[in-house]
């Protein structure tokens, strides 16, 4: 075992979501706890949601007692009020004949409880389930069932640092958002609202949210689903990327006036602290619009710069976003490639933008998002458990090599971290499939790279365990020293 040199980071996980919606109104298991999806359902639905979702944990990947076994102390938990559009099955006719159906899949997916699927169906108030899910990470915060540990949400760096020095015990949360349509409540989710009383409720709740007591460091602006601020990327795969969910409304679309309101007001210092924005499940048109606004900005208030987060990603492989749009995001596209080349990830001229502004990104431990057809193809070959985490080691690091020689400076190694997106119904990379794994795969990373010394004409100097000690923790914790404050 090789011992880390701090407590490792996280920039983007769910590890509230299972037991927050465990039941509704009242959850009921805590998030210390370690739960699994109910999969006994019988019947065709059951069945087939079981072999097309193989892939994807049905047990909770980031439970707190999991993040203290992974040495995970600093994790960012993102606050994500389902969106409907999650949950509105379609083209199941062969497979499904009534209601009760889509919720047993939905419950063997996501691992919710069957109350909370029903509720989250037809919730038509976004804001009010922020504010709850928010309430339920403070009300619980303190000691474990247990009583050996604890967790504090970090209301900034310095807080932060007082929760970790207080031992290996404790856990520091960083609160983020995955989603603005967490902001629209019920009125304005009618359609009734005119545009400036849209543009004032807008307004008032992102002004409540930065007044919670432990507001949210960082917000992704879109998700899975259009809501009315900025276009979203095609993000699918996998079971439900077999035409049962539809991402279409739009889709690509750049940022419409009120986005741009939600987002200046976001990351103003005027109305409460920042909200850093994160630029993953962006369209490339909004985030071409934001990489803009961001530069000009920059140039502007030297002082006071606005760093750009993708919190969990990975490469495509183009030279320039151009090149990215040029092809329809599809199965095709990726056919042949050794990385996913869909343009919800990243492309070299996006990594540079992200690095010029002091940005972070973090690698998802989603395997379809860290790579393309070609590389599994090769994986099919595979039995030895050894050789499968060391093709998994290589991908990984074709990843972040990508990203160096995009930048071509040694400050490149200072962007990069972890951003696992466990308990967000991914399907997750093999061997490594929860975060008390992440000890092992620290591990495994430095003994392939002292083994085969993969891209070590771009390490700039750096040893294999300084490499995994600045993806593992210190860049995400020397982001938040100059950003979370």
């Amino acid at each position: 075992m090789i011992h880390p040199t701090g407590p490792f980071a996280d920039i983007h996980q769910h590890s509230s979501l299972k037991s927050f919606y465990s039941d509704y109104p009242h959850p009921s298991r805590n998030i210390w706890e370690y739960m699994v999806h109910k999969t006994d359902h019988k019947g065709t639905t059951a069945k087939f949601s079981l072999k097309n979702s193989d892939e994807v944990a049905k047990f909770s990947q980031t439970n707190f007692y999991e993040l203290i076994e992974g040495n995970v102390r600093v994790p960012t938990v993102s606050l994500y009020p389902m969106e409907t559009g999650f949950l509105d099955f379609r083209n199941l006719a062969e497979f499904v004949t009534n209601q009760k159906g889509r919720d047993n899949m939905a419950e063997i997916i996501t691992g919710y409880g069957l109350d909370a699927i029903r509720y989250l169906r037809t919730n038509d108030d976004y804001y009010s389930l922020l504010q709850k899910e928010y309430r339920y990470m403070f009300d619980n915060q303190g000691k474990s069932p247990c009583e050996k540990y604890e967790y504090e949400l970090a209301t900034d760096y310095k807080h932060l640092r007082g929760i970790l020095n207080k031992g290996p015990h404790t856990i520091a949360v960083v609160l983020a958002v995955e989603g603005a349509h967490v902001f629209f409540d019920k009125s304005m989710l009618t359609g009734k609202l005119t545009k400036s009383e849209m543009r004032s409720k807008l307004i008032q709740h992102i002004g409540e949210v930065k007044e919670w007591e432990v507001p949210p460091f960082s917000i992704n602006l879109c998700h899975h689903f259009y809501n009315s601020l900025c276009g979203h990327s095609r993000s699918f795969s996998g079971l439900l990327s077999l035409g049962l969910l539809n991402q279409n409304k739009g889709m690509d679309l750049g940022f419409t006036g009120l986005g741009i309101i939600a987002s200046r007001e976001l990351v103003s210092r005027q109305n409460g602290k920042r909200i850093v924005i994160d630029t993953k499940h962006m369209s490339l048109k909004g985030r071409q619009h934001y990489y803009n606004w961001i530069r000009s900005y920059n140039r502007i208030s030297n002082s006071d710069k606005i760093p750009i987060i993708c919190s969990h990603t990975g490469v495509n492989g183009y030279k320039t976003m151009s090149s990215s749009s040029q092809k329809k995001d599809n199965h095709k596209k990726m056919t042949k490639d050794h990385f996913n080349r869909w343009s919800i990830n990243i492309s070299d001229e996006e990594i540079r933008i992200i690095h010029e502004t002091g940005g972070l990104v973090g690698i998802m431990m989603d395997k379809y998002k860290m790579a393309g057809r070609k590389f599994f193809e090769k994986l099919a070959t595979l039995s030895d458990r050894q050789e499968i985490k060391d093709a998994y080691s290589e991908i990984f690091m074709d990843n972040v090599i990508q990203m160096i020689q995009a930048v071509a400076k040694p400050s490149a190694w200072d962007m990069i971290t972890l951003g696992t997106d466990y308990d967000g119904a991914i399907p997750h990379v093999d061997c490594y499939e929860k975060s008390g794994r992440m000890p092992e795969f620290y591990d495994q990373l430095i003994t392939y790279l002292d083994k085969t010394r993969h891209g070590k004409e771009y390490w700039y100097g750096l040893t294999p365990q300084q490499i995994a000690d600045k993806i593992f923790s210190e860049n995400a914790l020397g982001f938040y020293e100059k950003h979370f404050v």
